[in-house]
């Protein structure tokens, strides 16, 4: 009886042994340690080296606090690759997501990579990530409000959101004003809004009734009558054949300056963008054109725009024309982009073009 004793004794402490160990190996497996080039290993052996080509970082996808990420949140990340292998490269966690992707490389040279996000925002603001693999990286994502900005203007009441050029770390309303929805194509007329003469209010000249992505028809009529005051006596469109083609005369570079300025037509906390930022933009388009246009993250559009000489629309559904705040000379400078091209340009005054606001 000692001996069966002796053995189911045995038995009880060979098991308790093995099972010490299974514990041990499952928490070593939970590691995870760094590898030589920067990479998480995660239970990867990571073993493919090169580096990040900073100047190939792509920010993906809208950021929202308290809303999950999904998998239109992504990175992407242009590499050097000089061994091949696997890798497991993971960002740096902050307020409360983060980016990551493994998988292996089997080729050397310039290759794409895409990291998933994952997480949620907590709060607004700028975020600037860090990411190693062979060099260390950094790139900022912008969360932005998920509030909705209401305006009035046409009789109508408008809902604007916020959104993030992540390259340019701005945030701009979603839609051009008086547009009701966020542009499906370069040339969905649902998106065009109006068109505006330079400096002046939402005053209702600049209402426009699209019927098509290539026709719209202004709600007010025309006038030859120029003013002389910031604020007109009228919701027409002031129509001139006489220098210096505006529909203020005399003129004054004053309008549009800031949020807090004259005429400003942009919800509270926005304004009209300088040059200088439609330029900004454009660098950041993958083409100069209505497609690259659209392929932003601002889905720009083309209204086309009305002409001062006789009020009428031309370009829409083939350029899209945007004023800029900033006065040149007697005219303004636009941003522009059709199919030659995209560019700042100076224009008339009196001309009328749509306006997409930025944040201050």
């Amino acid at each position: 009886m000692k001996t069966k004793n002796y053995l189911n004794l045995g038995l009880i402490l060979a098991v308790l042994f093995s099972m010490s160990i299974m514990g041990c190996q499952k928490e070593t497996e939970k590691i995870q340690p760094t590898s030589d080039n920067g990479q998480i290993n995660s239970g990867l052996k990571a073993t493919a080296t090169g580096l990040i080509v900073t100047a190939g970082t792509i920010v993906n996808g809208t950021y929202k606090p308290g809303v999950v990420l999904t998998t239109a949140n992504t990175v992407t990340l242009k590499v050097t690759v000089t061994a091949i292998g696997t890798y497991n490269i993971v960002t740096s966690a902050v307020n409360g997501y983060s980016f990551s992707k493994s998988g292996s490389f089997t080729a050397t040279g310039t290759q794409l990579i895409t990291l998933a996000g994952a997480g949620t925002p907590a709060a607004t603001g700028l975020n600037t990530f860090t990411v190693t693999f062979g060099t260390t990286a950094s790139f900022a994502v912008v969360v932005v409000s998920p509030d909705p900005i209401v305006m009035s203007s046409c009789g109508t009441g408008y809902t604007y959101y916020e959104v993030a050029n992540h390259a340019t770390q701005k945030v701009w309303l979603d839609r051009n004003l008086g547009a009701t929805r966020v542009g499906t194509a370069a040339n969905d007329y649902l998106s065009y809004g109006s068109l505006y003469q330079w400096g002046r209010l939402a005053d209702n000249h600049q209402c426009i009734t699209w019927a098509s992505a290539i026709f719209g028809t202004p709600v007010n009529g025309v006038t030859t009558v120029t003013s002389s005051t910031n604020t007109p006596a009228n919701a027409l469109f002031v129509k001139t054949m006489a220098s210096p083609w505006d529909w203020r005369v005399p003129q004054n570079n004053s309008l549009w300056q800031g949020v807090s300025g004259i005429n400003n037509p942009c919800p509270a906390g926005f304004r009209v963008p300088t040059s200088a930022e439609f330029i900004a933009e454009i660098a950041t388009w993958t083409t100069k054109n209505p497609a690259g246009a659209f392929g932003s993250s601002l889905k720009w559009v083309e209204a086309g725009y009305r002409d001062f000489p006789d009020g009428q629309i031309y370009g829409p559904g083939s350029e899209g024309d945007y004023w800029s705040s900033t006065a040149s000379s007697t005219k303004a400078t636009i941003m522009y982009f059709s199919s030659v091209g995209a560019y700042t340009a100076d224009d008339y005054r009196a001309a009328a073009f749509s306006v997409r606001c930025i944040k201050n």
